[in-house]
């Protein structure tokens, strides 16, 4: 099935900007007008007039049923997605790459053969990670304990728009697989890449309503997070993931945030240079720079620290940035790299490229120096194609530096021995680190859990863990025998006997074997047996 022809509209100016620290933003929860508009999960349903609170109340109304279906029977709905994805993908890179600017190479490799991925992976898994599941209890045997994952109920995605299409479809297919009703709150800038969005899920069939559109500014995000849905997912900025959390203690809210970064390559003296500095320029401008994951700090051994810089800069200055290289969503995300590239140079250090180019693009730009790890551009995030270089002396050296970041998302181990890479990687303060590879491109992996550390947010999306995020987890714990049984030892009234029991129950949990173990548990046993003939219970 393919929807309608694209209709997508290039604005030269958009509303909104992203907060001082330069990382995505999808609106701070702040007073400003805004619009609204809702999509329901029916093709083509729309109704610009619903607020924060009508939206919150119609997803109430319709997850109940959704939620009440069994695993299988909401993948059954949406099983056709991956296909539907591929059928539109010259309609949906059409959309991604006019509005947010990316080159289209981007938005198909980058966004949407990934989101089939992802789709293909959590349809597959999810019976087997959502479904009810046997909890063995050795120290009870007479019970039979279940796991069931239940919906939250109504979930607030809040996406940003650096990567439109797939950041939100992490957030949004798991959520639904799960059970919820979902509101998608996209960036302002990128409203349209999260129309086509709805509009794909949609035509699977899902019920009117489990999935709906808010499109606004951040005062539309701060409204829905007070209307108390059951969950908010978010990503974007620190700044605006601190007043979400904020927001959402109140009541309180679980959410999830998926923050910034200053990720970094970490460049041993065995490296190959070659490998290593095509790998750097790439992970250091895809998508302009505008990722959290992108490399933005580089920690070179200072025997190669010099030749690195000089072959880095030289591909930096070969890449295409007419067809290759992004532009600045807006001008004030310029900004902040002209003020992060100056403030560089006023410290004294190097600075290679950065000159402003038309059409809001920034020649890509190296900065090293003695003093460049005080500086600004390494320890906040540019969020544009600067990358800087420092060098460090030993293994050891080289993790102080990493792990003094407040940030910890990704990080990239480049080195021959990868031994030797992988017992510094156990030791990096980051949520995924690739050995010899740029770590961003493991957010393309669907089945690997992806999320950071410190400022760089908590919650987990992709993997198994994206549908456990979405999910609440309840035990069910049922008699394996008679309905009722006899009452239990334990109740009242207490005796000695019972402390004698249990403390035969803590000694077999001592035994340093299974069977042991078995054989303790046999033995506190039959003294809370004996117990029940000895003492009558209340």
């Amino acid at each position: 099935m393919t929807l309608r022809p694209p209709e997508p509209e290039v604005p030269d100016e958009h509303t909104g900007a992203p907060p001082p620290d330069g990382h995505q933003d999808t609106g701070s929860v702040a007073d400003s007008s805004t619009k609204s508009r809702a999509a329901g999960a029916t093709l083509g349903e729309r109704d610009d007039q619903l607020s924060a609170l009508e939206l919150l109340e119609r997803a109430r109304a319709v997850q109940a049923a959704w939620g009440a279906r069994s695993v299988a029977d909401r993948v059954a709905v949406l099983a056709g997605l991956p296909q539907l994805l591929f059928d539109n993908l010259e309609r949906l890179t059409a959309v991604i790459s006019g509005e947010n600017g990316k080159p289209r190479a981007e938005a198909v490799a980058h966004e949407l053969v990934p989101a089939i991925a992802l789709a293909r992976h959590h349809l597959d898994s999810a019976e087997a990670v959502l479904g009810p599941q046997r909890i063995p209890t050795p120290i009870a045997p007479y019970r039979k304990a279940i796991r069931v994952h239940r919906p939250y109920g109504v979930v607030v995605a809040i996406a940003p728009w650096n990567l439109p299409f797939l950041i939100p479809f992490s957030q949004v297919l798991p959520a639904l697989i799960a059970g919820n009703a979902v509101i998608l709150k996209p960036s302002e800038l990128t409203p349209g890449v999260a129309e086509a969005l709805v509009e794909v899920i949609a035509a699977t069939g899902l019920p009117s309503g489990v999935l709906q559109l808010a499109v606004g500014d951040g005062s539309l995000g701060a409204e829905l997070v007070a209307g108390q849905p059951d969950k908010v997912l978010f990503t974007g900025s620190v700044a605006t993931g601190r007043a979400v959390m904020a927001a959402a203690a109140r009541f309180p809210i679980p959410v999830g945030l998926e923050l910034g970064g200053v990720d970094a390559a970490i460049v041993l003296d065995d490296a190959d240079l070659e490998f290593t500095t095509s790998a750097v320029a790439w992970g250091a401008t895809f998508n302009g720079g505008q990722a959290c994951c992108s490399i933005e700090r580089v920690l070179v051994h200072e025997s190669l620290h010099d030749v690195f810089v000089a072959r880095l800069d030289d591909k930096l200055r070969r890449i295409d940035t007419r067809r290759d290289l992004a532009p600045a969503i807006d001008e004030r995300q310029q900004r902040i790299w002209r003020r992060h590239l100056e403030a560089a140079a006023e410290c004294g250090l190097d600075v290679s490229g950065g000159a402003p180019l038309p059409n809001r693009r920034c020649a890509p730009a190296v900065i090293s120096g003695d003093t460049v790890t005080e500086s600004v551009v390494w320890q906040e995030e540019t969020f544009g194609p600067v990358v800087a270089v420092a060098a460090f002396k030993d293994d050891e050296h080289a993790l102080a530096l990493h792990n003094a970041s407040e940030y910890g998302l990704t990080a990239s181990v480049f080195s021959a021995d990868v031994p030797r890479a992988r017992a510094l990687a156990a030791r990096l303060r980051a949520g995924a680190v690739a050995i010899n590879d740029v770590a961003a491109t493991l957010y393309s992996t669907p089945e690997l859990p992806w999320g950071g550390v410190g400022l760089s947010g908590f919650g987990r999306s992709h993997g198994v863990d994206a549908l456990l995020d979405t999910s609440w987890t309840q035990v069910i714990d049922l008699p394996r025998g008679p309905a009722f049984g006899p009452k239990r030892p334990w109740w009242y009234p207490y005796g000695p006997e019972l402390e004698d029991a249990m403390r035969a129950l803590g000694a077999s949990l001592l035994a340093p074997h299974a069977a042991g173990r078995l054989l303790g548990y046999g033995r506190a046993g039959q003294l809370l047996l004996g117990m029940l003939s000895r003492r009558p219970k209340l």
